[in-house]
């Protein structure tokens, strides 16, 4: 028949092995499982027969162990450790979990599960609000006993992003006992007798150079003779990362296209969180900067054939991905305290502040979306200062 669909050839080749299967198009084996009613999928990473094969095995084991612990759990007989597989599972599963996320939790499950000697053979039962208190105030004060490369004795005890990240993932663990009937209530959520469960994170204390040493700096930057043409990309990259508040892995991914000239704004696409993509203003520096750097382009391209004189919206404005070598080497020749590229950052919220913007609209441009909160908690200091200066042009 001339109107008959053609017939769907699959790219997975079975194999003699049961539950593993071979990609035609790349030549690469897989292992396909059932869990709890799901096919998983798991790359070998190998498109040797053998080699596949052994690495099954392993896969084989870690599956059967999580089914074991999946039955357990639905069961509401699970300890712990069981409680901990699943929770693996449904982190390492979510669609919406970015790598970062994911191995931020796991980093702060181990942290949990050294501090706590035994925890995985507990019954959730027997994490009780007193055991929970030891433990945090162990961690607190002890931490986990690294021992940095270079070093002759462990770290004492641990950030207040460690601390609290542990005992968010122990409620996680907890949430799940509680969701199949093992416990009546999550004991992370009592309240201890004294102090507080987790601990309070501090805000650091802003210590940035002025915008005299910034020049300074740059200036050095660009005049650095050994950098050839790199030190003018190098500070150009700073500039755009003061213009614009970006983070240094946002910068990475601006292109031409993200620059809206009519309307005068300009897109940062977000690496933090989905919700941190926004439209900042082309304020006249920056434009300055575009135009600027628009016209080496063009001019690198006259005198090299090979290259485009027309920019495409696809190609990348900065020409580095990170330039932290340089400032450190501008900053000692220059005589400027060591600044990062997440200083530029907070320069750029600084003087957006010092400039008379209401946190919240900074907060905007920074790609925060707790509406200033965390701006306010960081650069509050800095509105109070400006409403001080100002109030003092008031007349009555």
């Amino acid at each position: 028949m001339e109107n008959e669909a053609p017939l769907k050839v699959s790219v997975w080749e079975r194999t003699s092995v049961q539950c593993l299967l071979r990609n035609k198009q790349s030549g690469g084996y897989y292992a396909r499982f059932t869990v709890s009613g799901k096919q998983k999928w798991i790359a070998l990473d190998t498109d040797v027969f053998t080699v596949a094969k052994l690495r099954l095995g392993d896969k084989k084991a870690e599956v059967e162990k999580q089914r074991g612990s999946v039955v357990n759990v639905d069961t509401g007989k699970a300890n712990m450790g069981e409680i901990i597989t699943v929770y693996l599972a449904r982190t390492r599963a979510n669609p919406d979990f970015k790598p970062a996320t994911i191995k931020a939790r796991e980093t702060a499950l181990k942290k949990l599960t050294k501090t706590w000697p035994g925890f995985a053979m507990l019954e959730p039962s027997q994490v009780t609000p007193p055991a929970i208190y030891d433990w945090v105030s162990r961690f607190k004060t002890e931490g986990t006993n690294y021992v940095p490369p270079g070093a002759k004795t462990a770290l004492k005890g641990n950030s207040a992003t460690s601390v609290n990240r542990a005992v968010d993932t122990l409620r996680r663990l907890m949430d799940i006992a509680l969701e199949k009937g093992q416990i009546h209530g999550n004991p992370v959520h009592v309240k201890p007798p004294t102090g507080r469960l987790k601990k309070k994170v501090k805000t650091p204390k802003l210590n940035l150079p002025s915008r005299a040493q910034i020049e300074k700096m740059l200036h050095a930057m660009e005049n650095n003779g050994a950098a050839g043409g790199w030190g003018r990309e190098a500070a150009d990259m700073c500039r755009f990362l003061i213009f614009t508040g970006a983070r240094i892995s946002e910068a990475g991914l601006s292109v031409w296209g993200h620059v809206d000239w009519s309307r005068g704004q300009m897109l940062i696409l977000g690496t933090k969180t989905d919700s941190s993509e926004r439209f900042i203003p082309l304020f006249p520096a920056l434009r300055k900067l575009l135009k600027s750097i628009m016209t080496r382009r063009k001019s690198a391209a006259h005198y090299a054939p090979s290259r485009k004189a027309d920019l495409r919206d696809t190609d990348r404005i900065l020409r580095l991905s990170e330039c932290q070598k340089s400032i450190d080497s501008a900053c000692i020749r220059a005589g400027v305290p060591r600044v990062t590229h997440h200083d530029f950052r907070h320069l750029f919220a600084t003087i957006c502040i010092e400039s008379g913007v209401d946190i919240p609209t900074v907060a905007g441009w920074l790609g925060h979306n707790d509406g200033g909160v965390l701006a306010m908690q960081t650069y509050g200091h800095l509105r109070r200062e400006h409403s001080q200066k100002a109030a003092k042009k008031v007349k009555f």
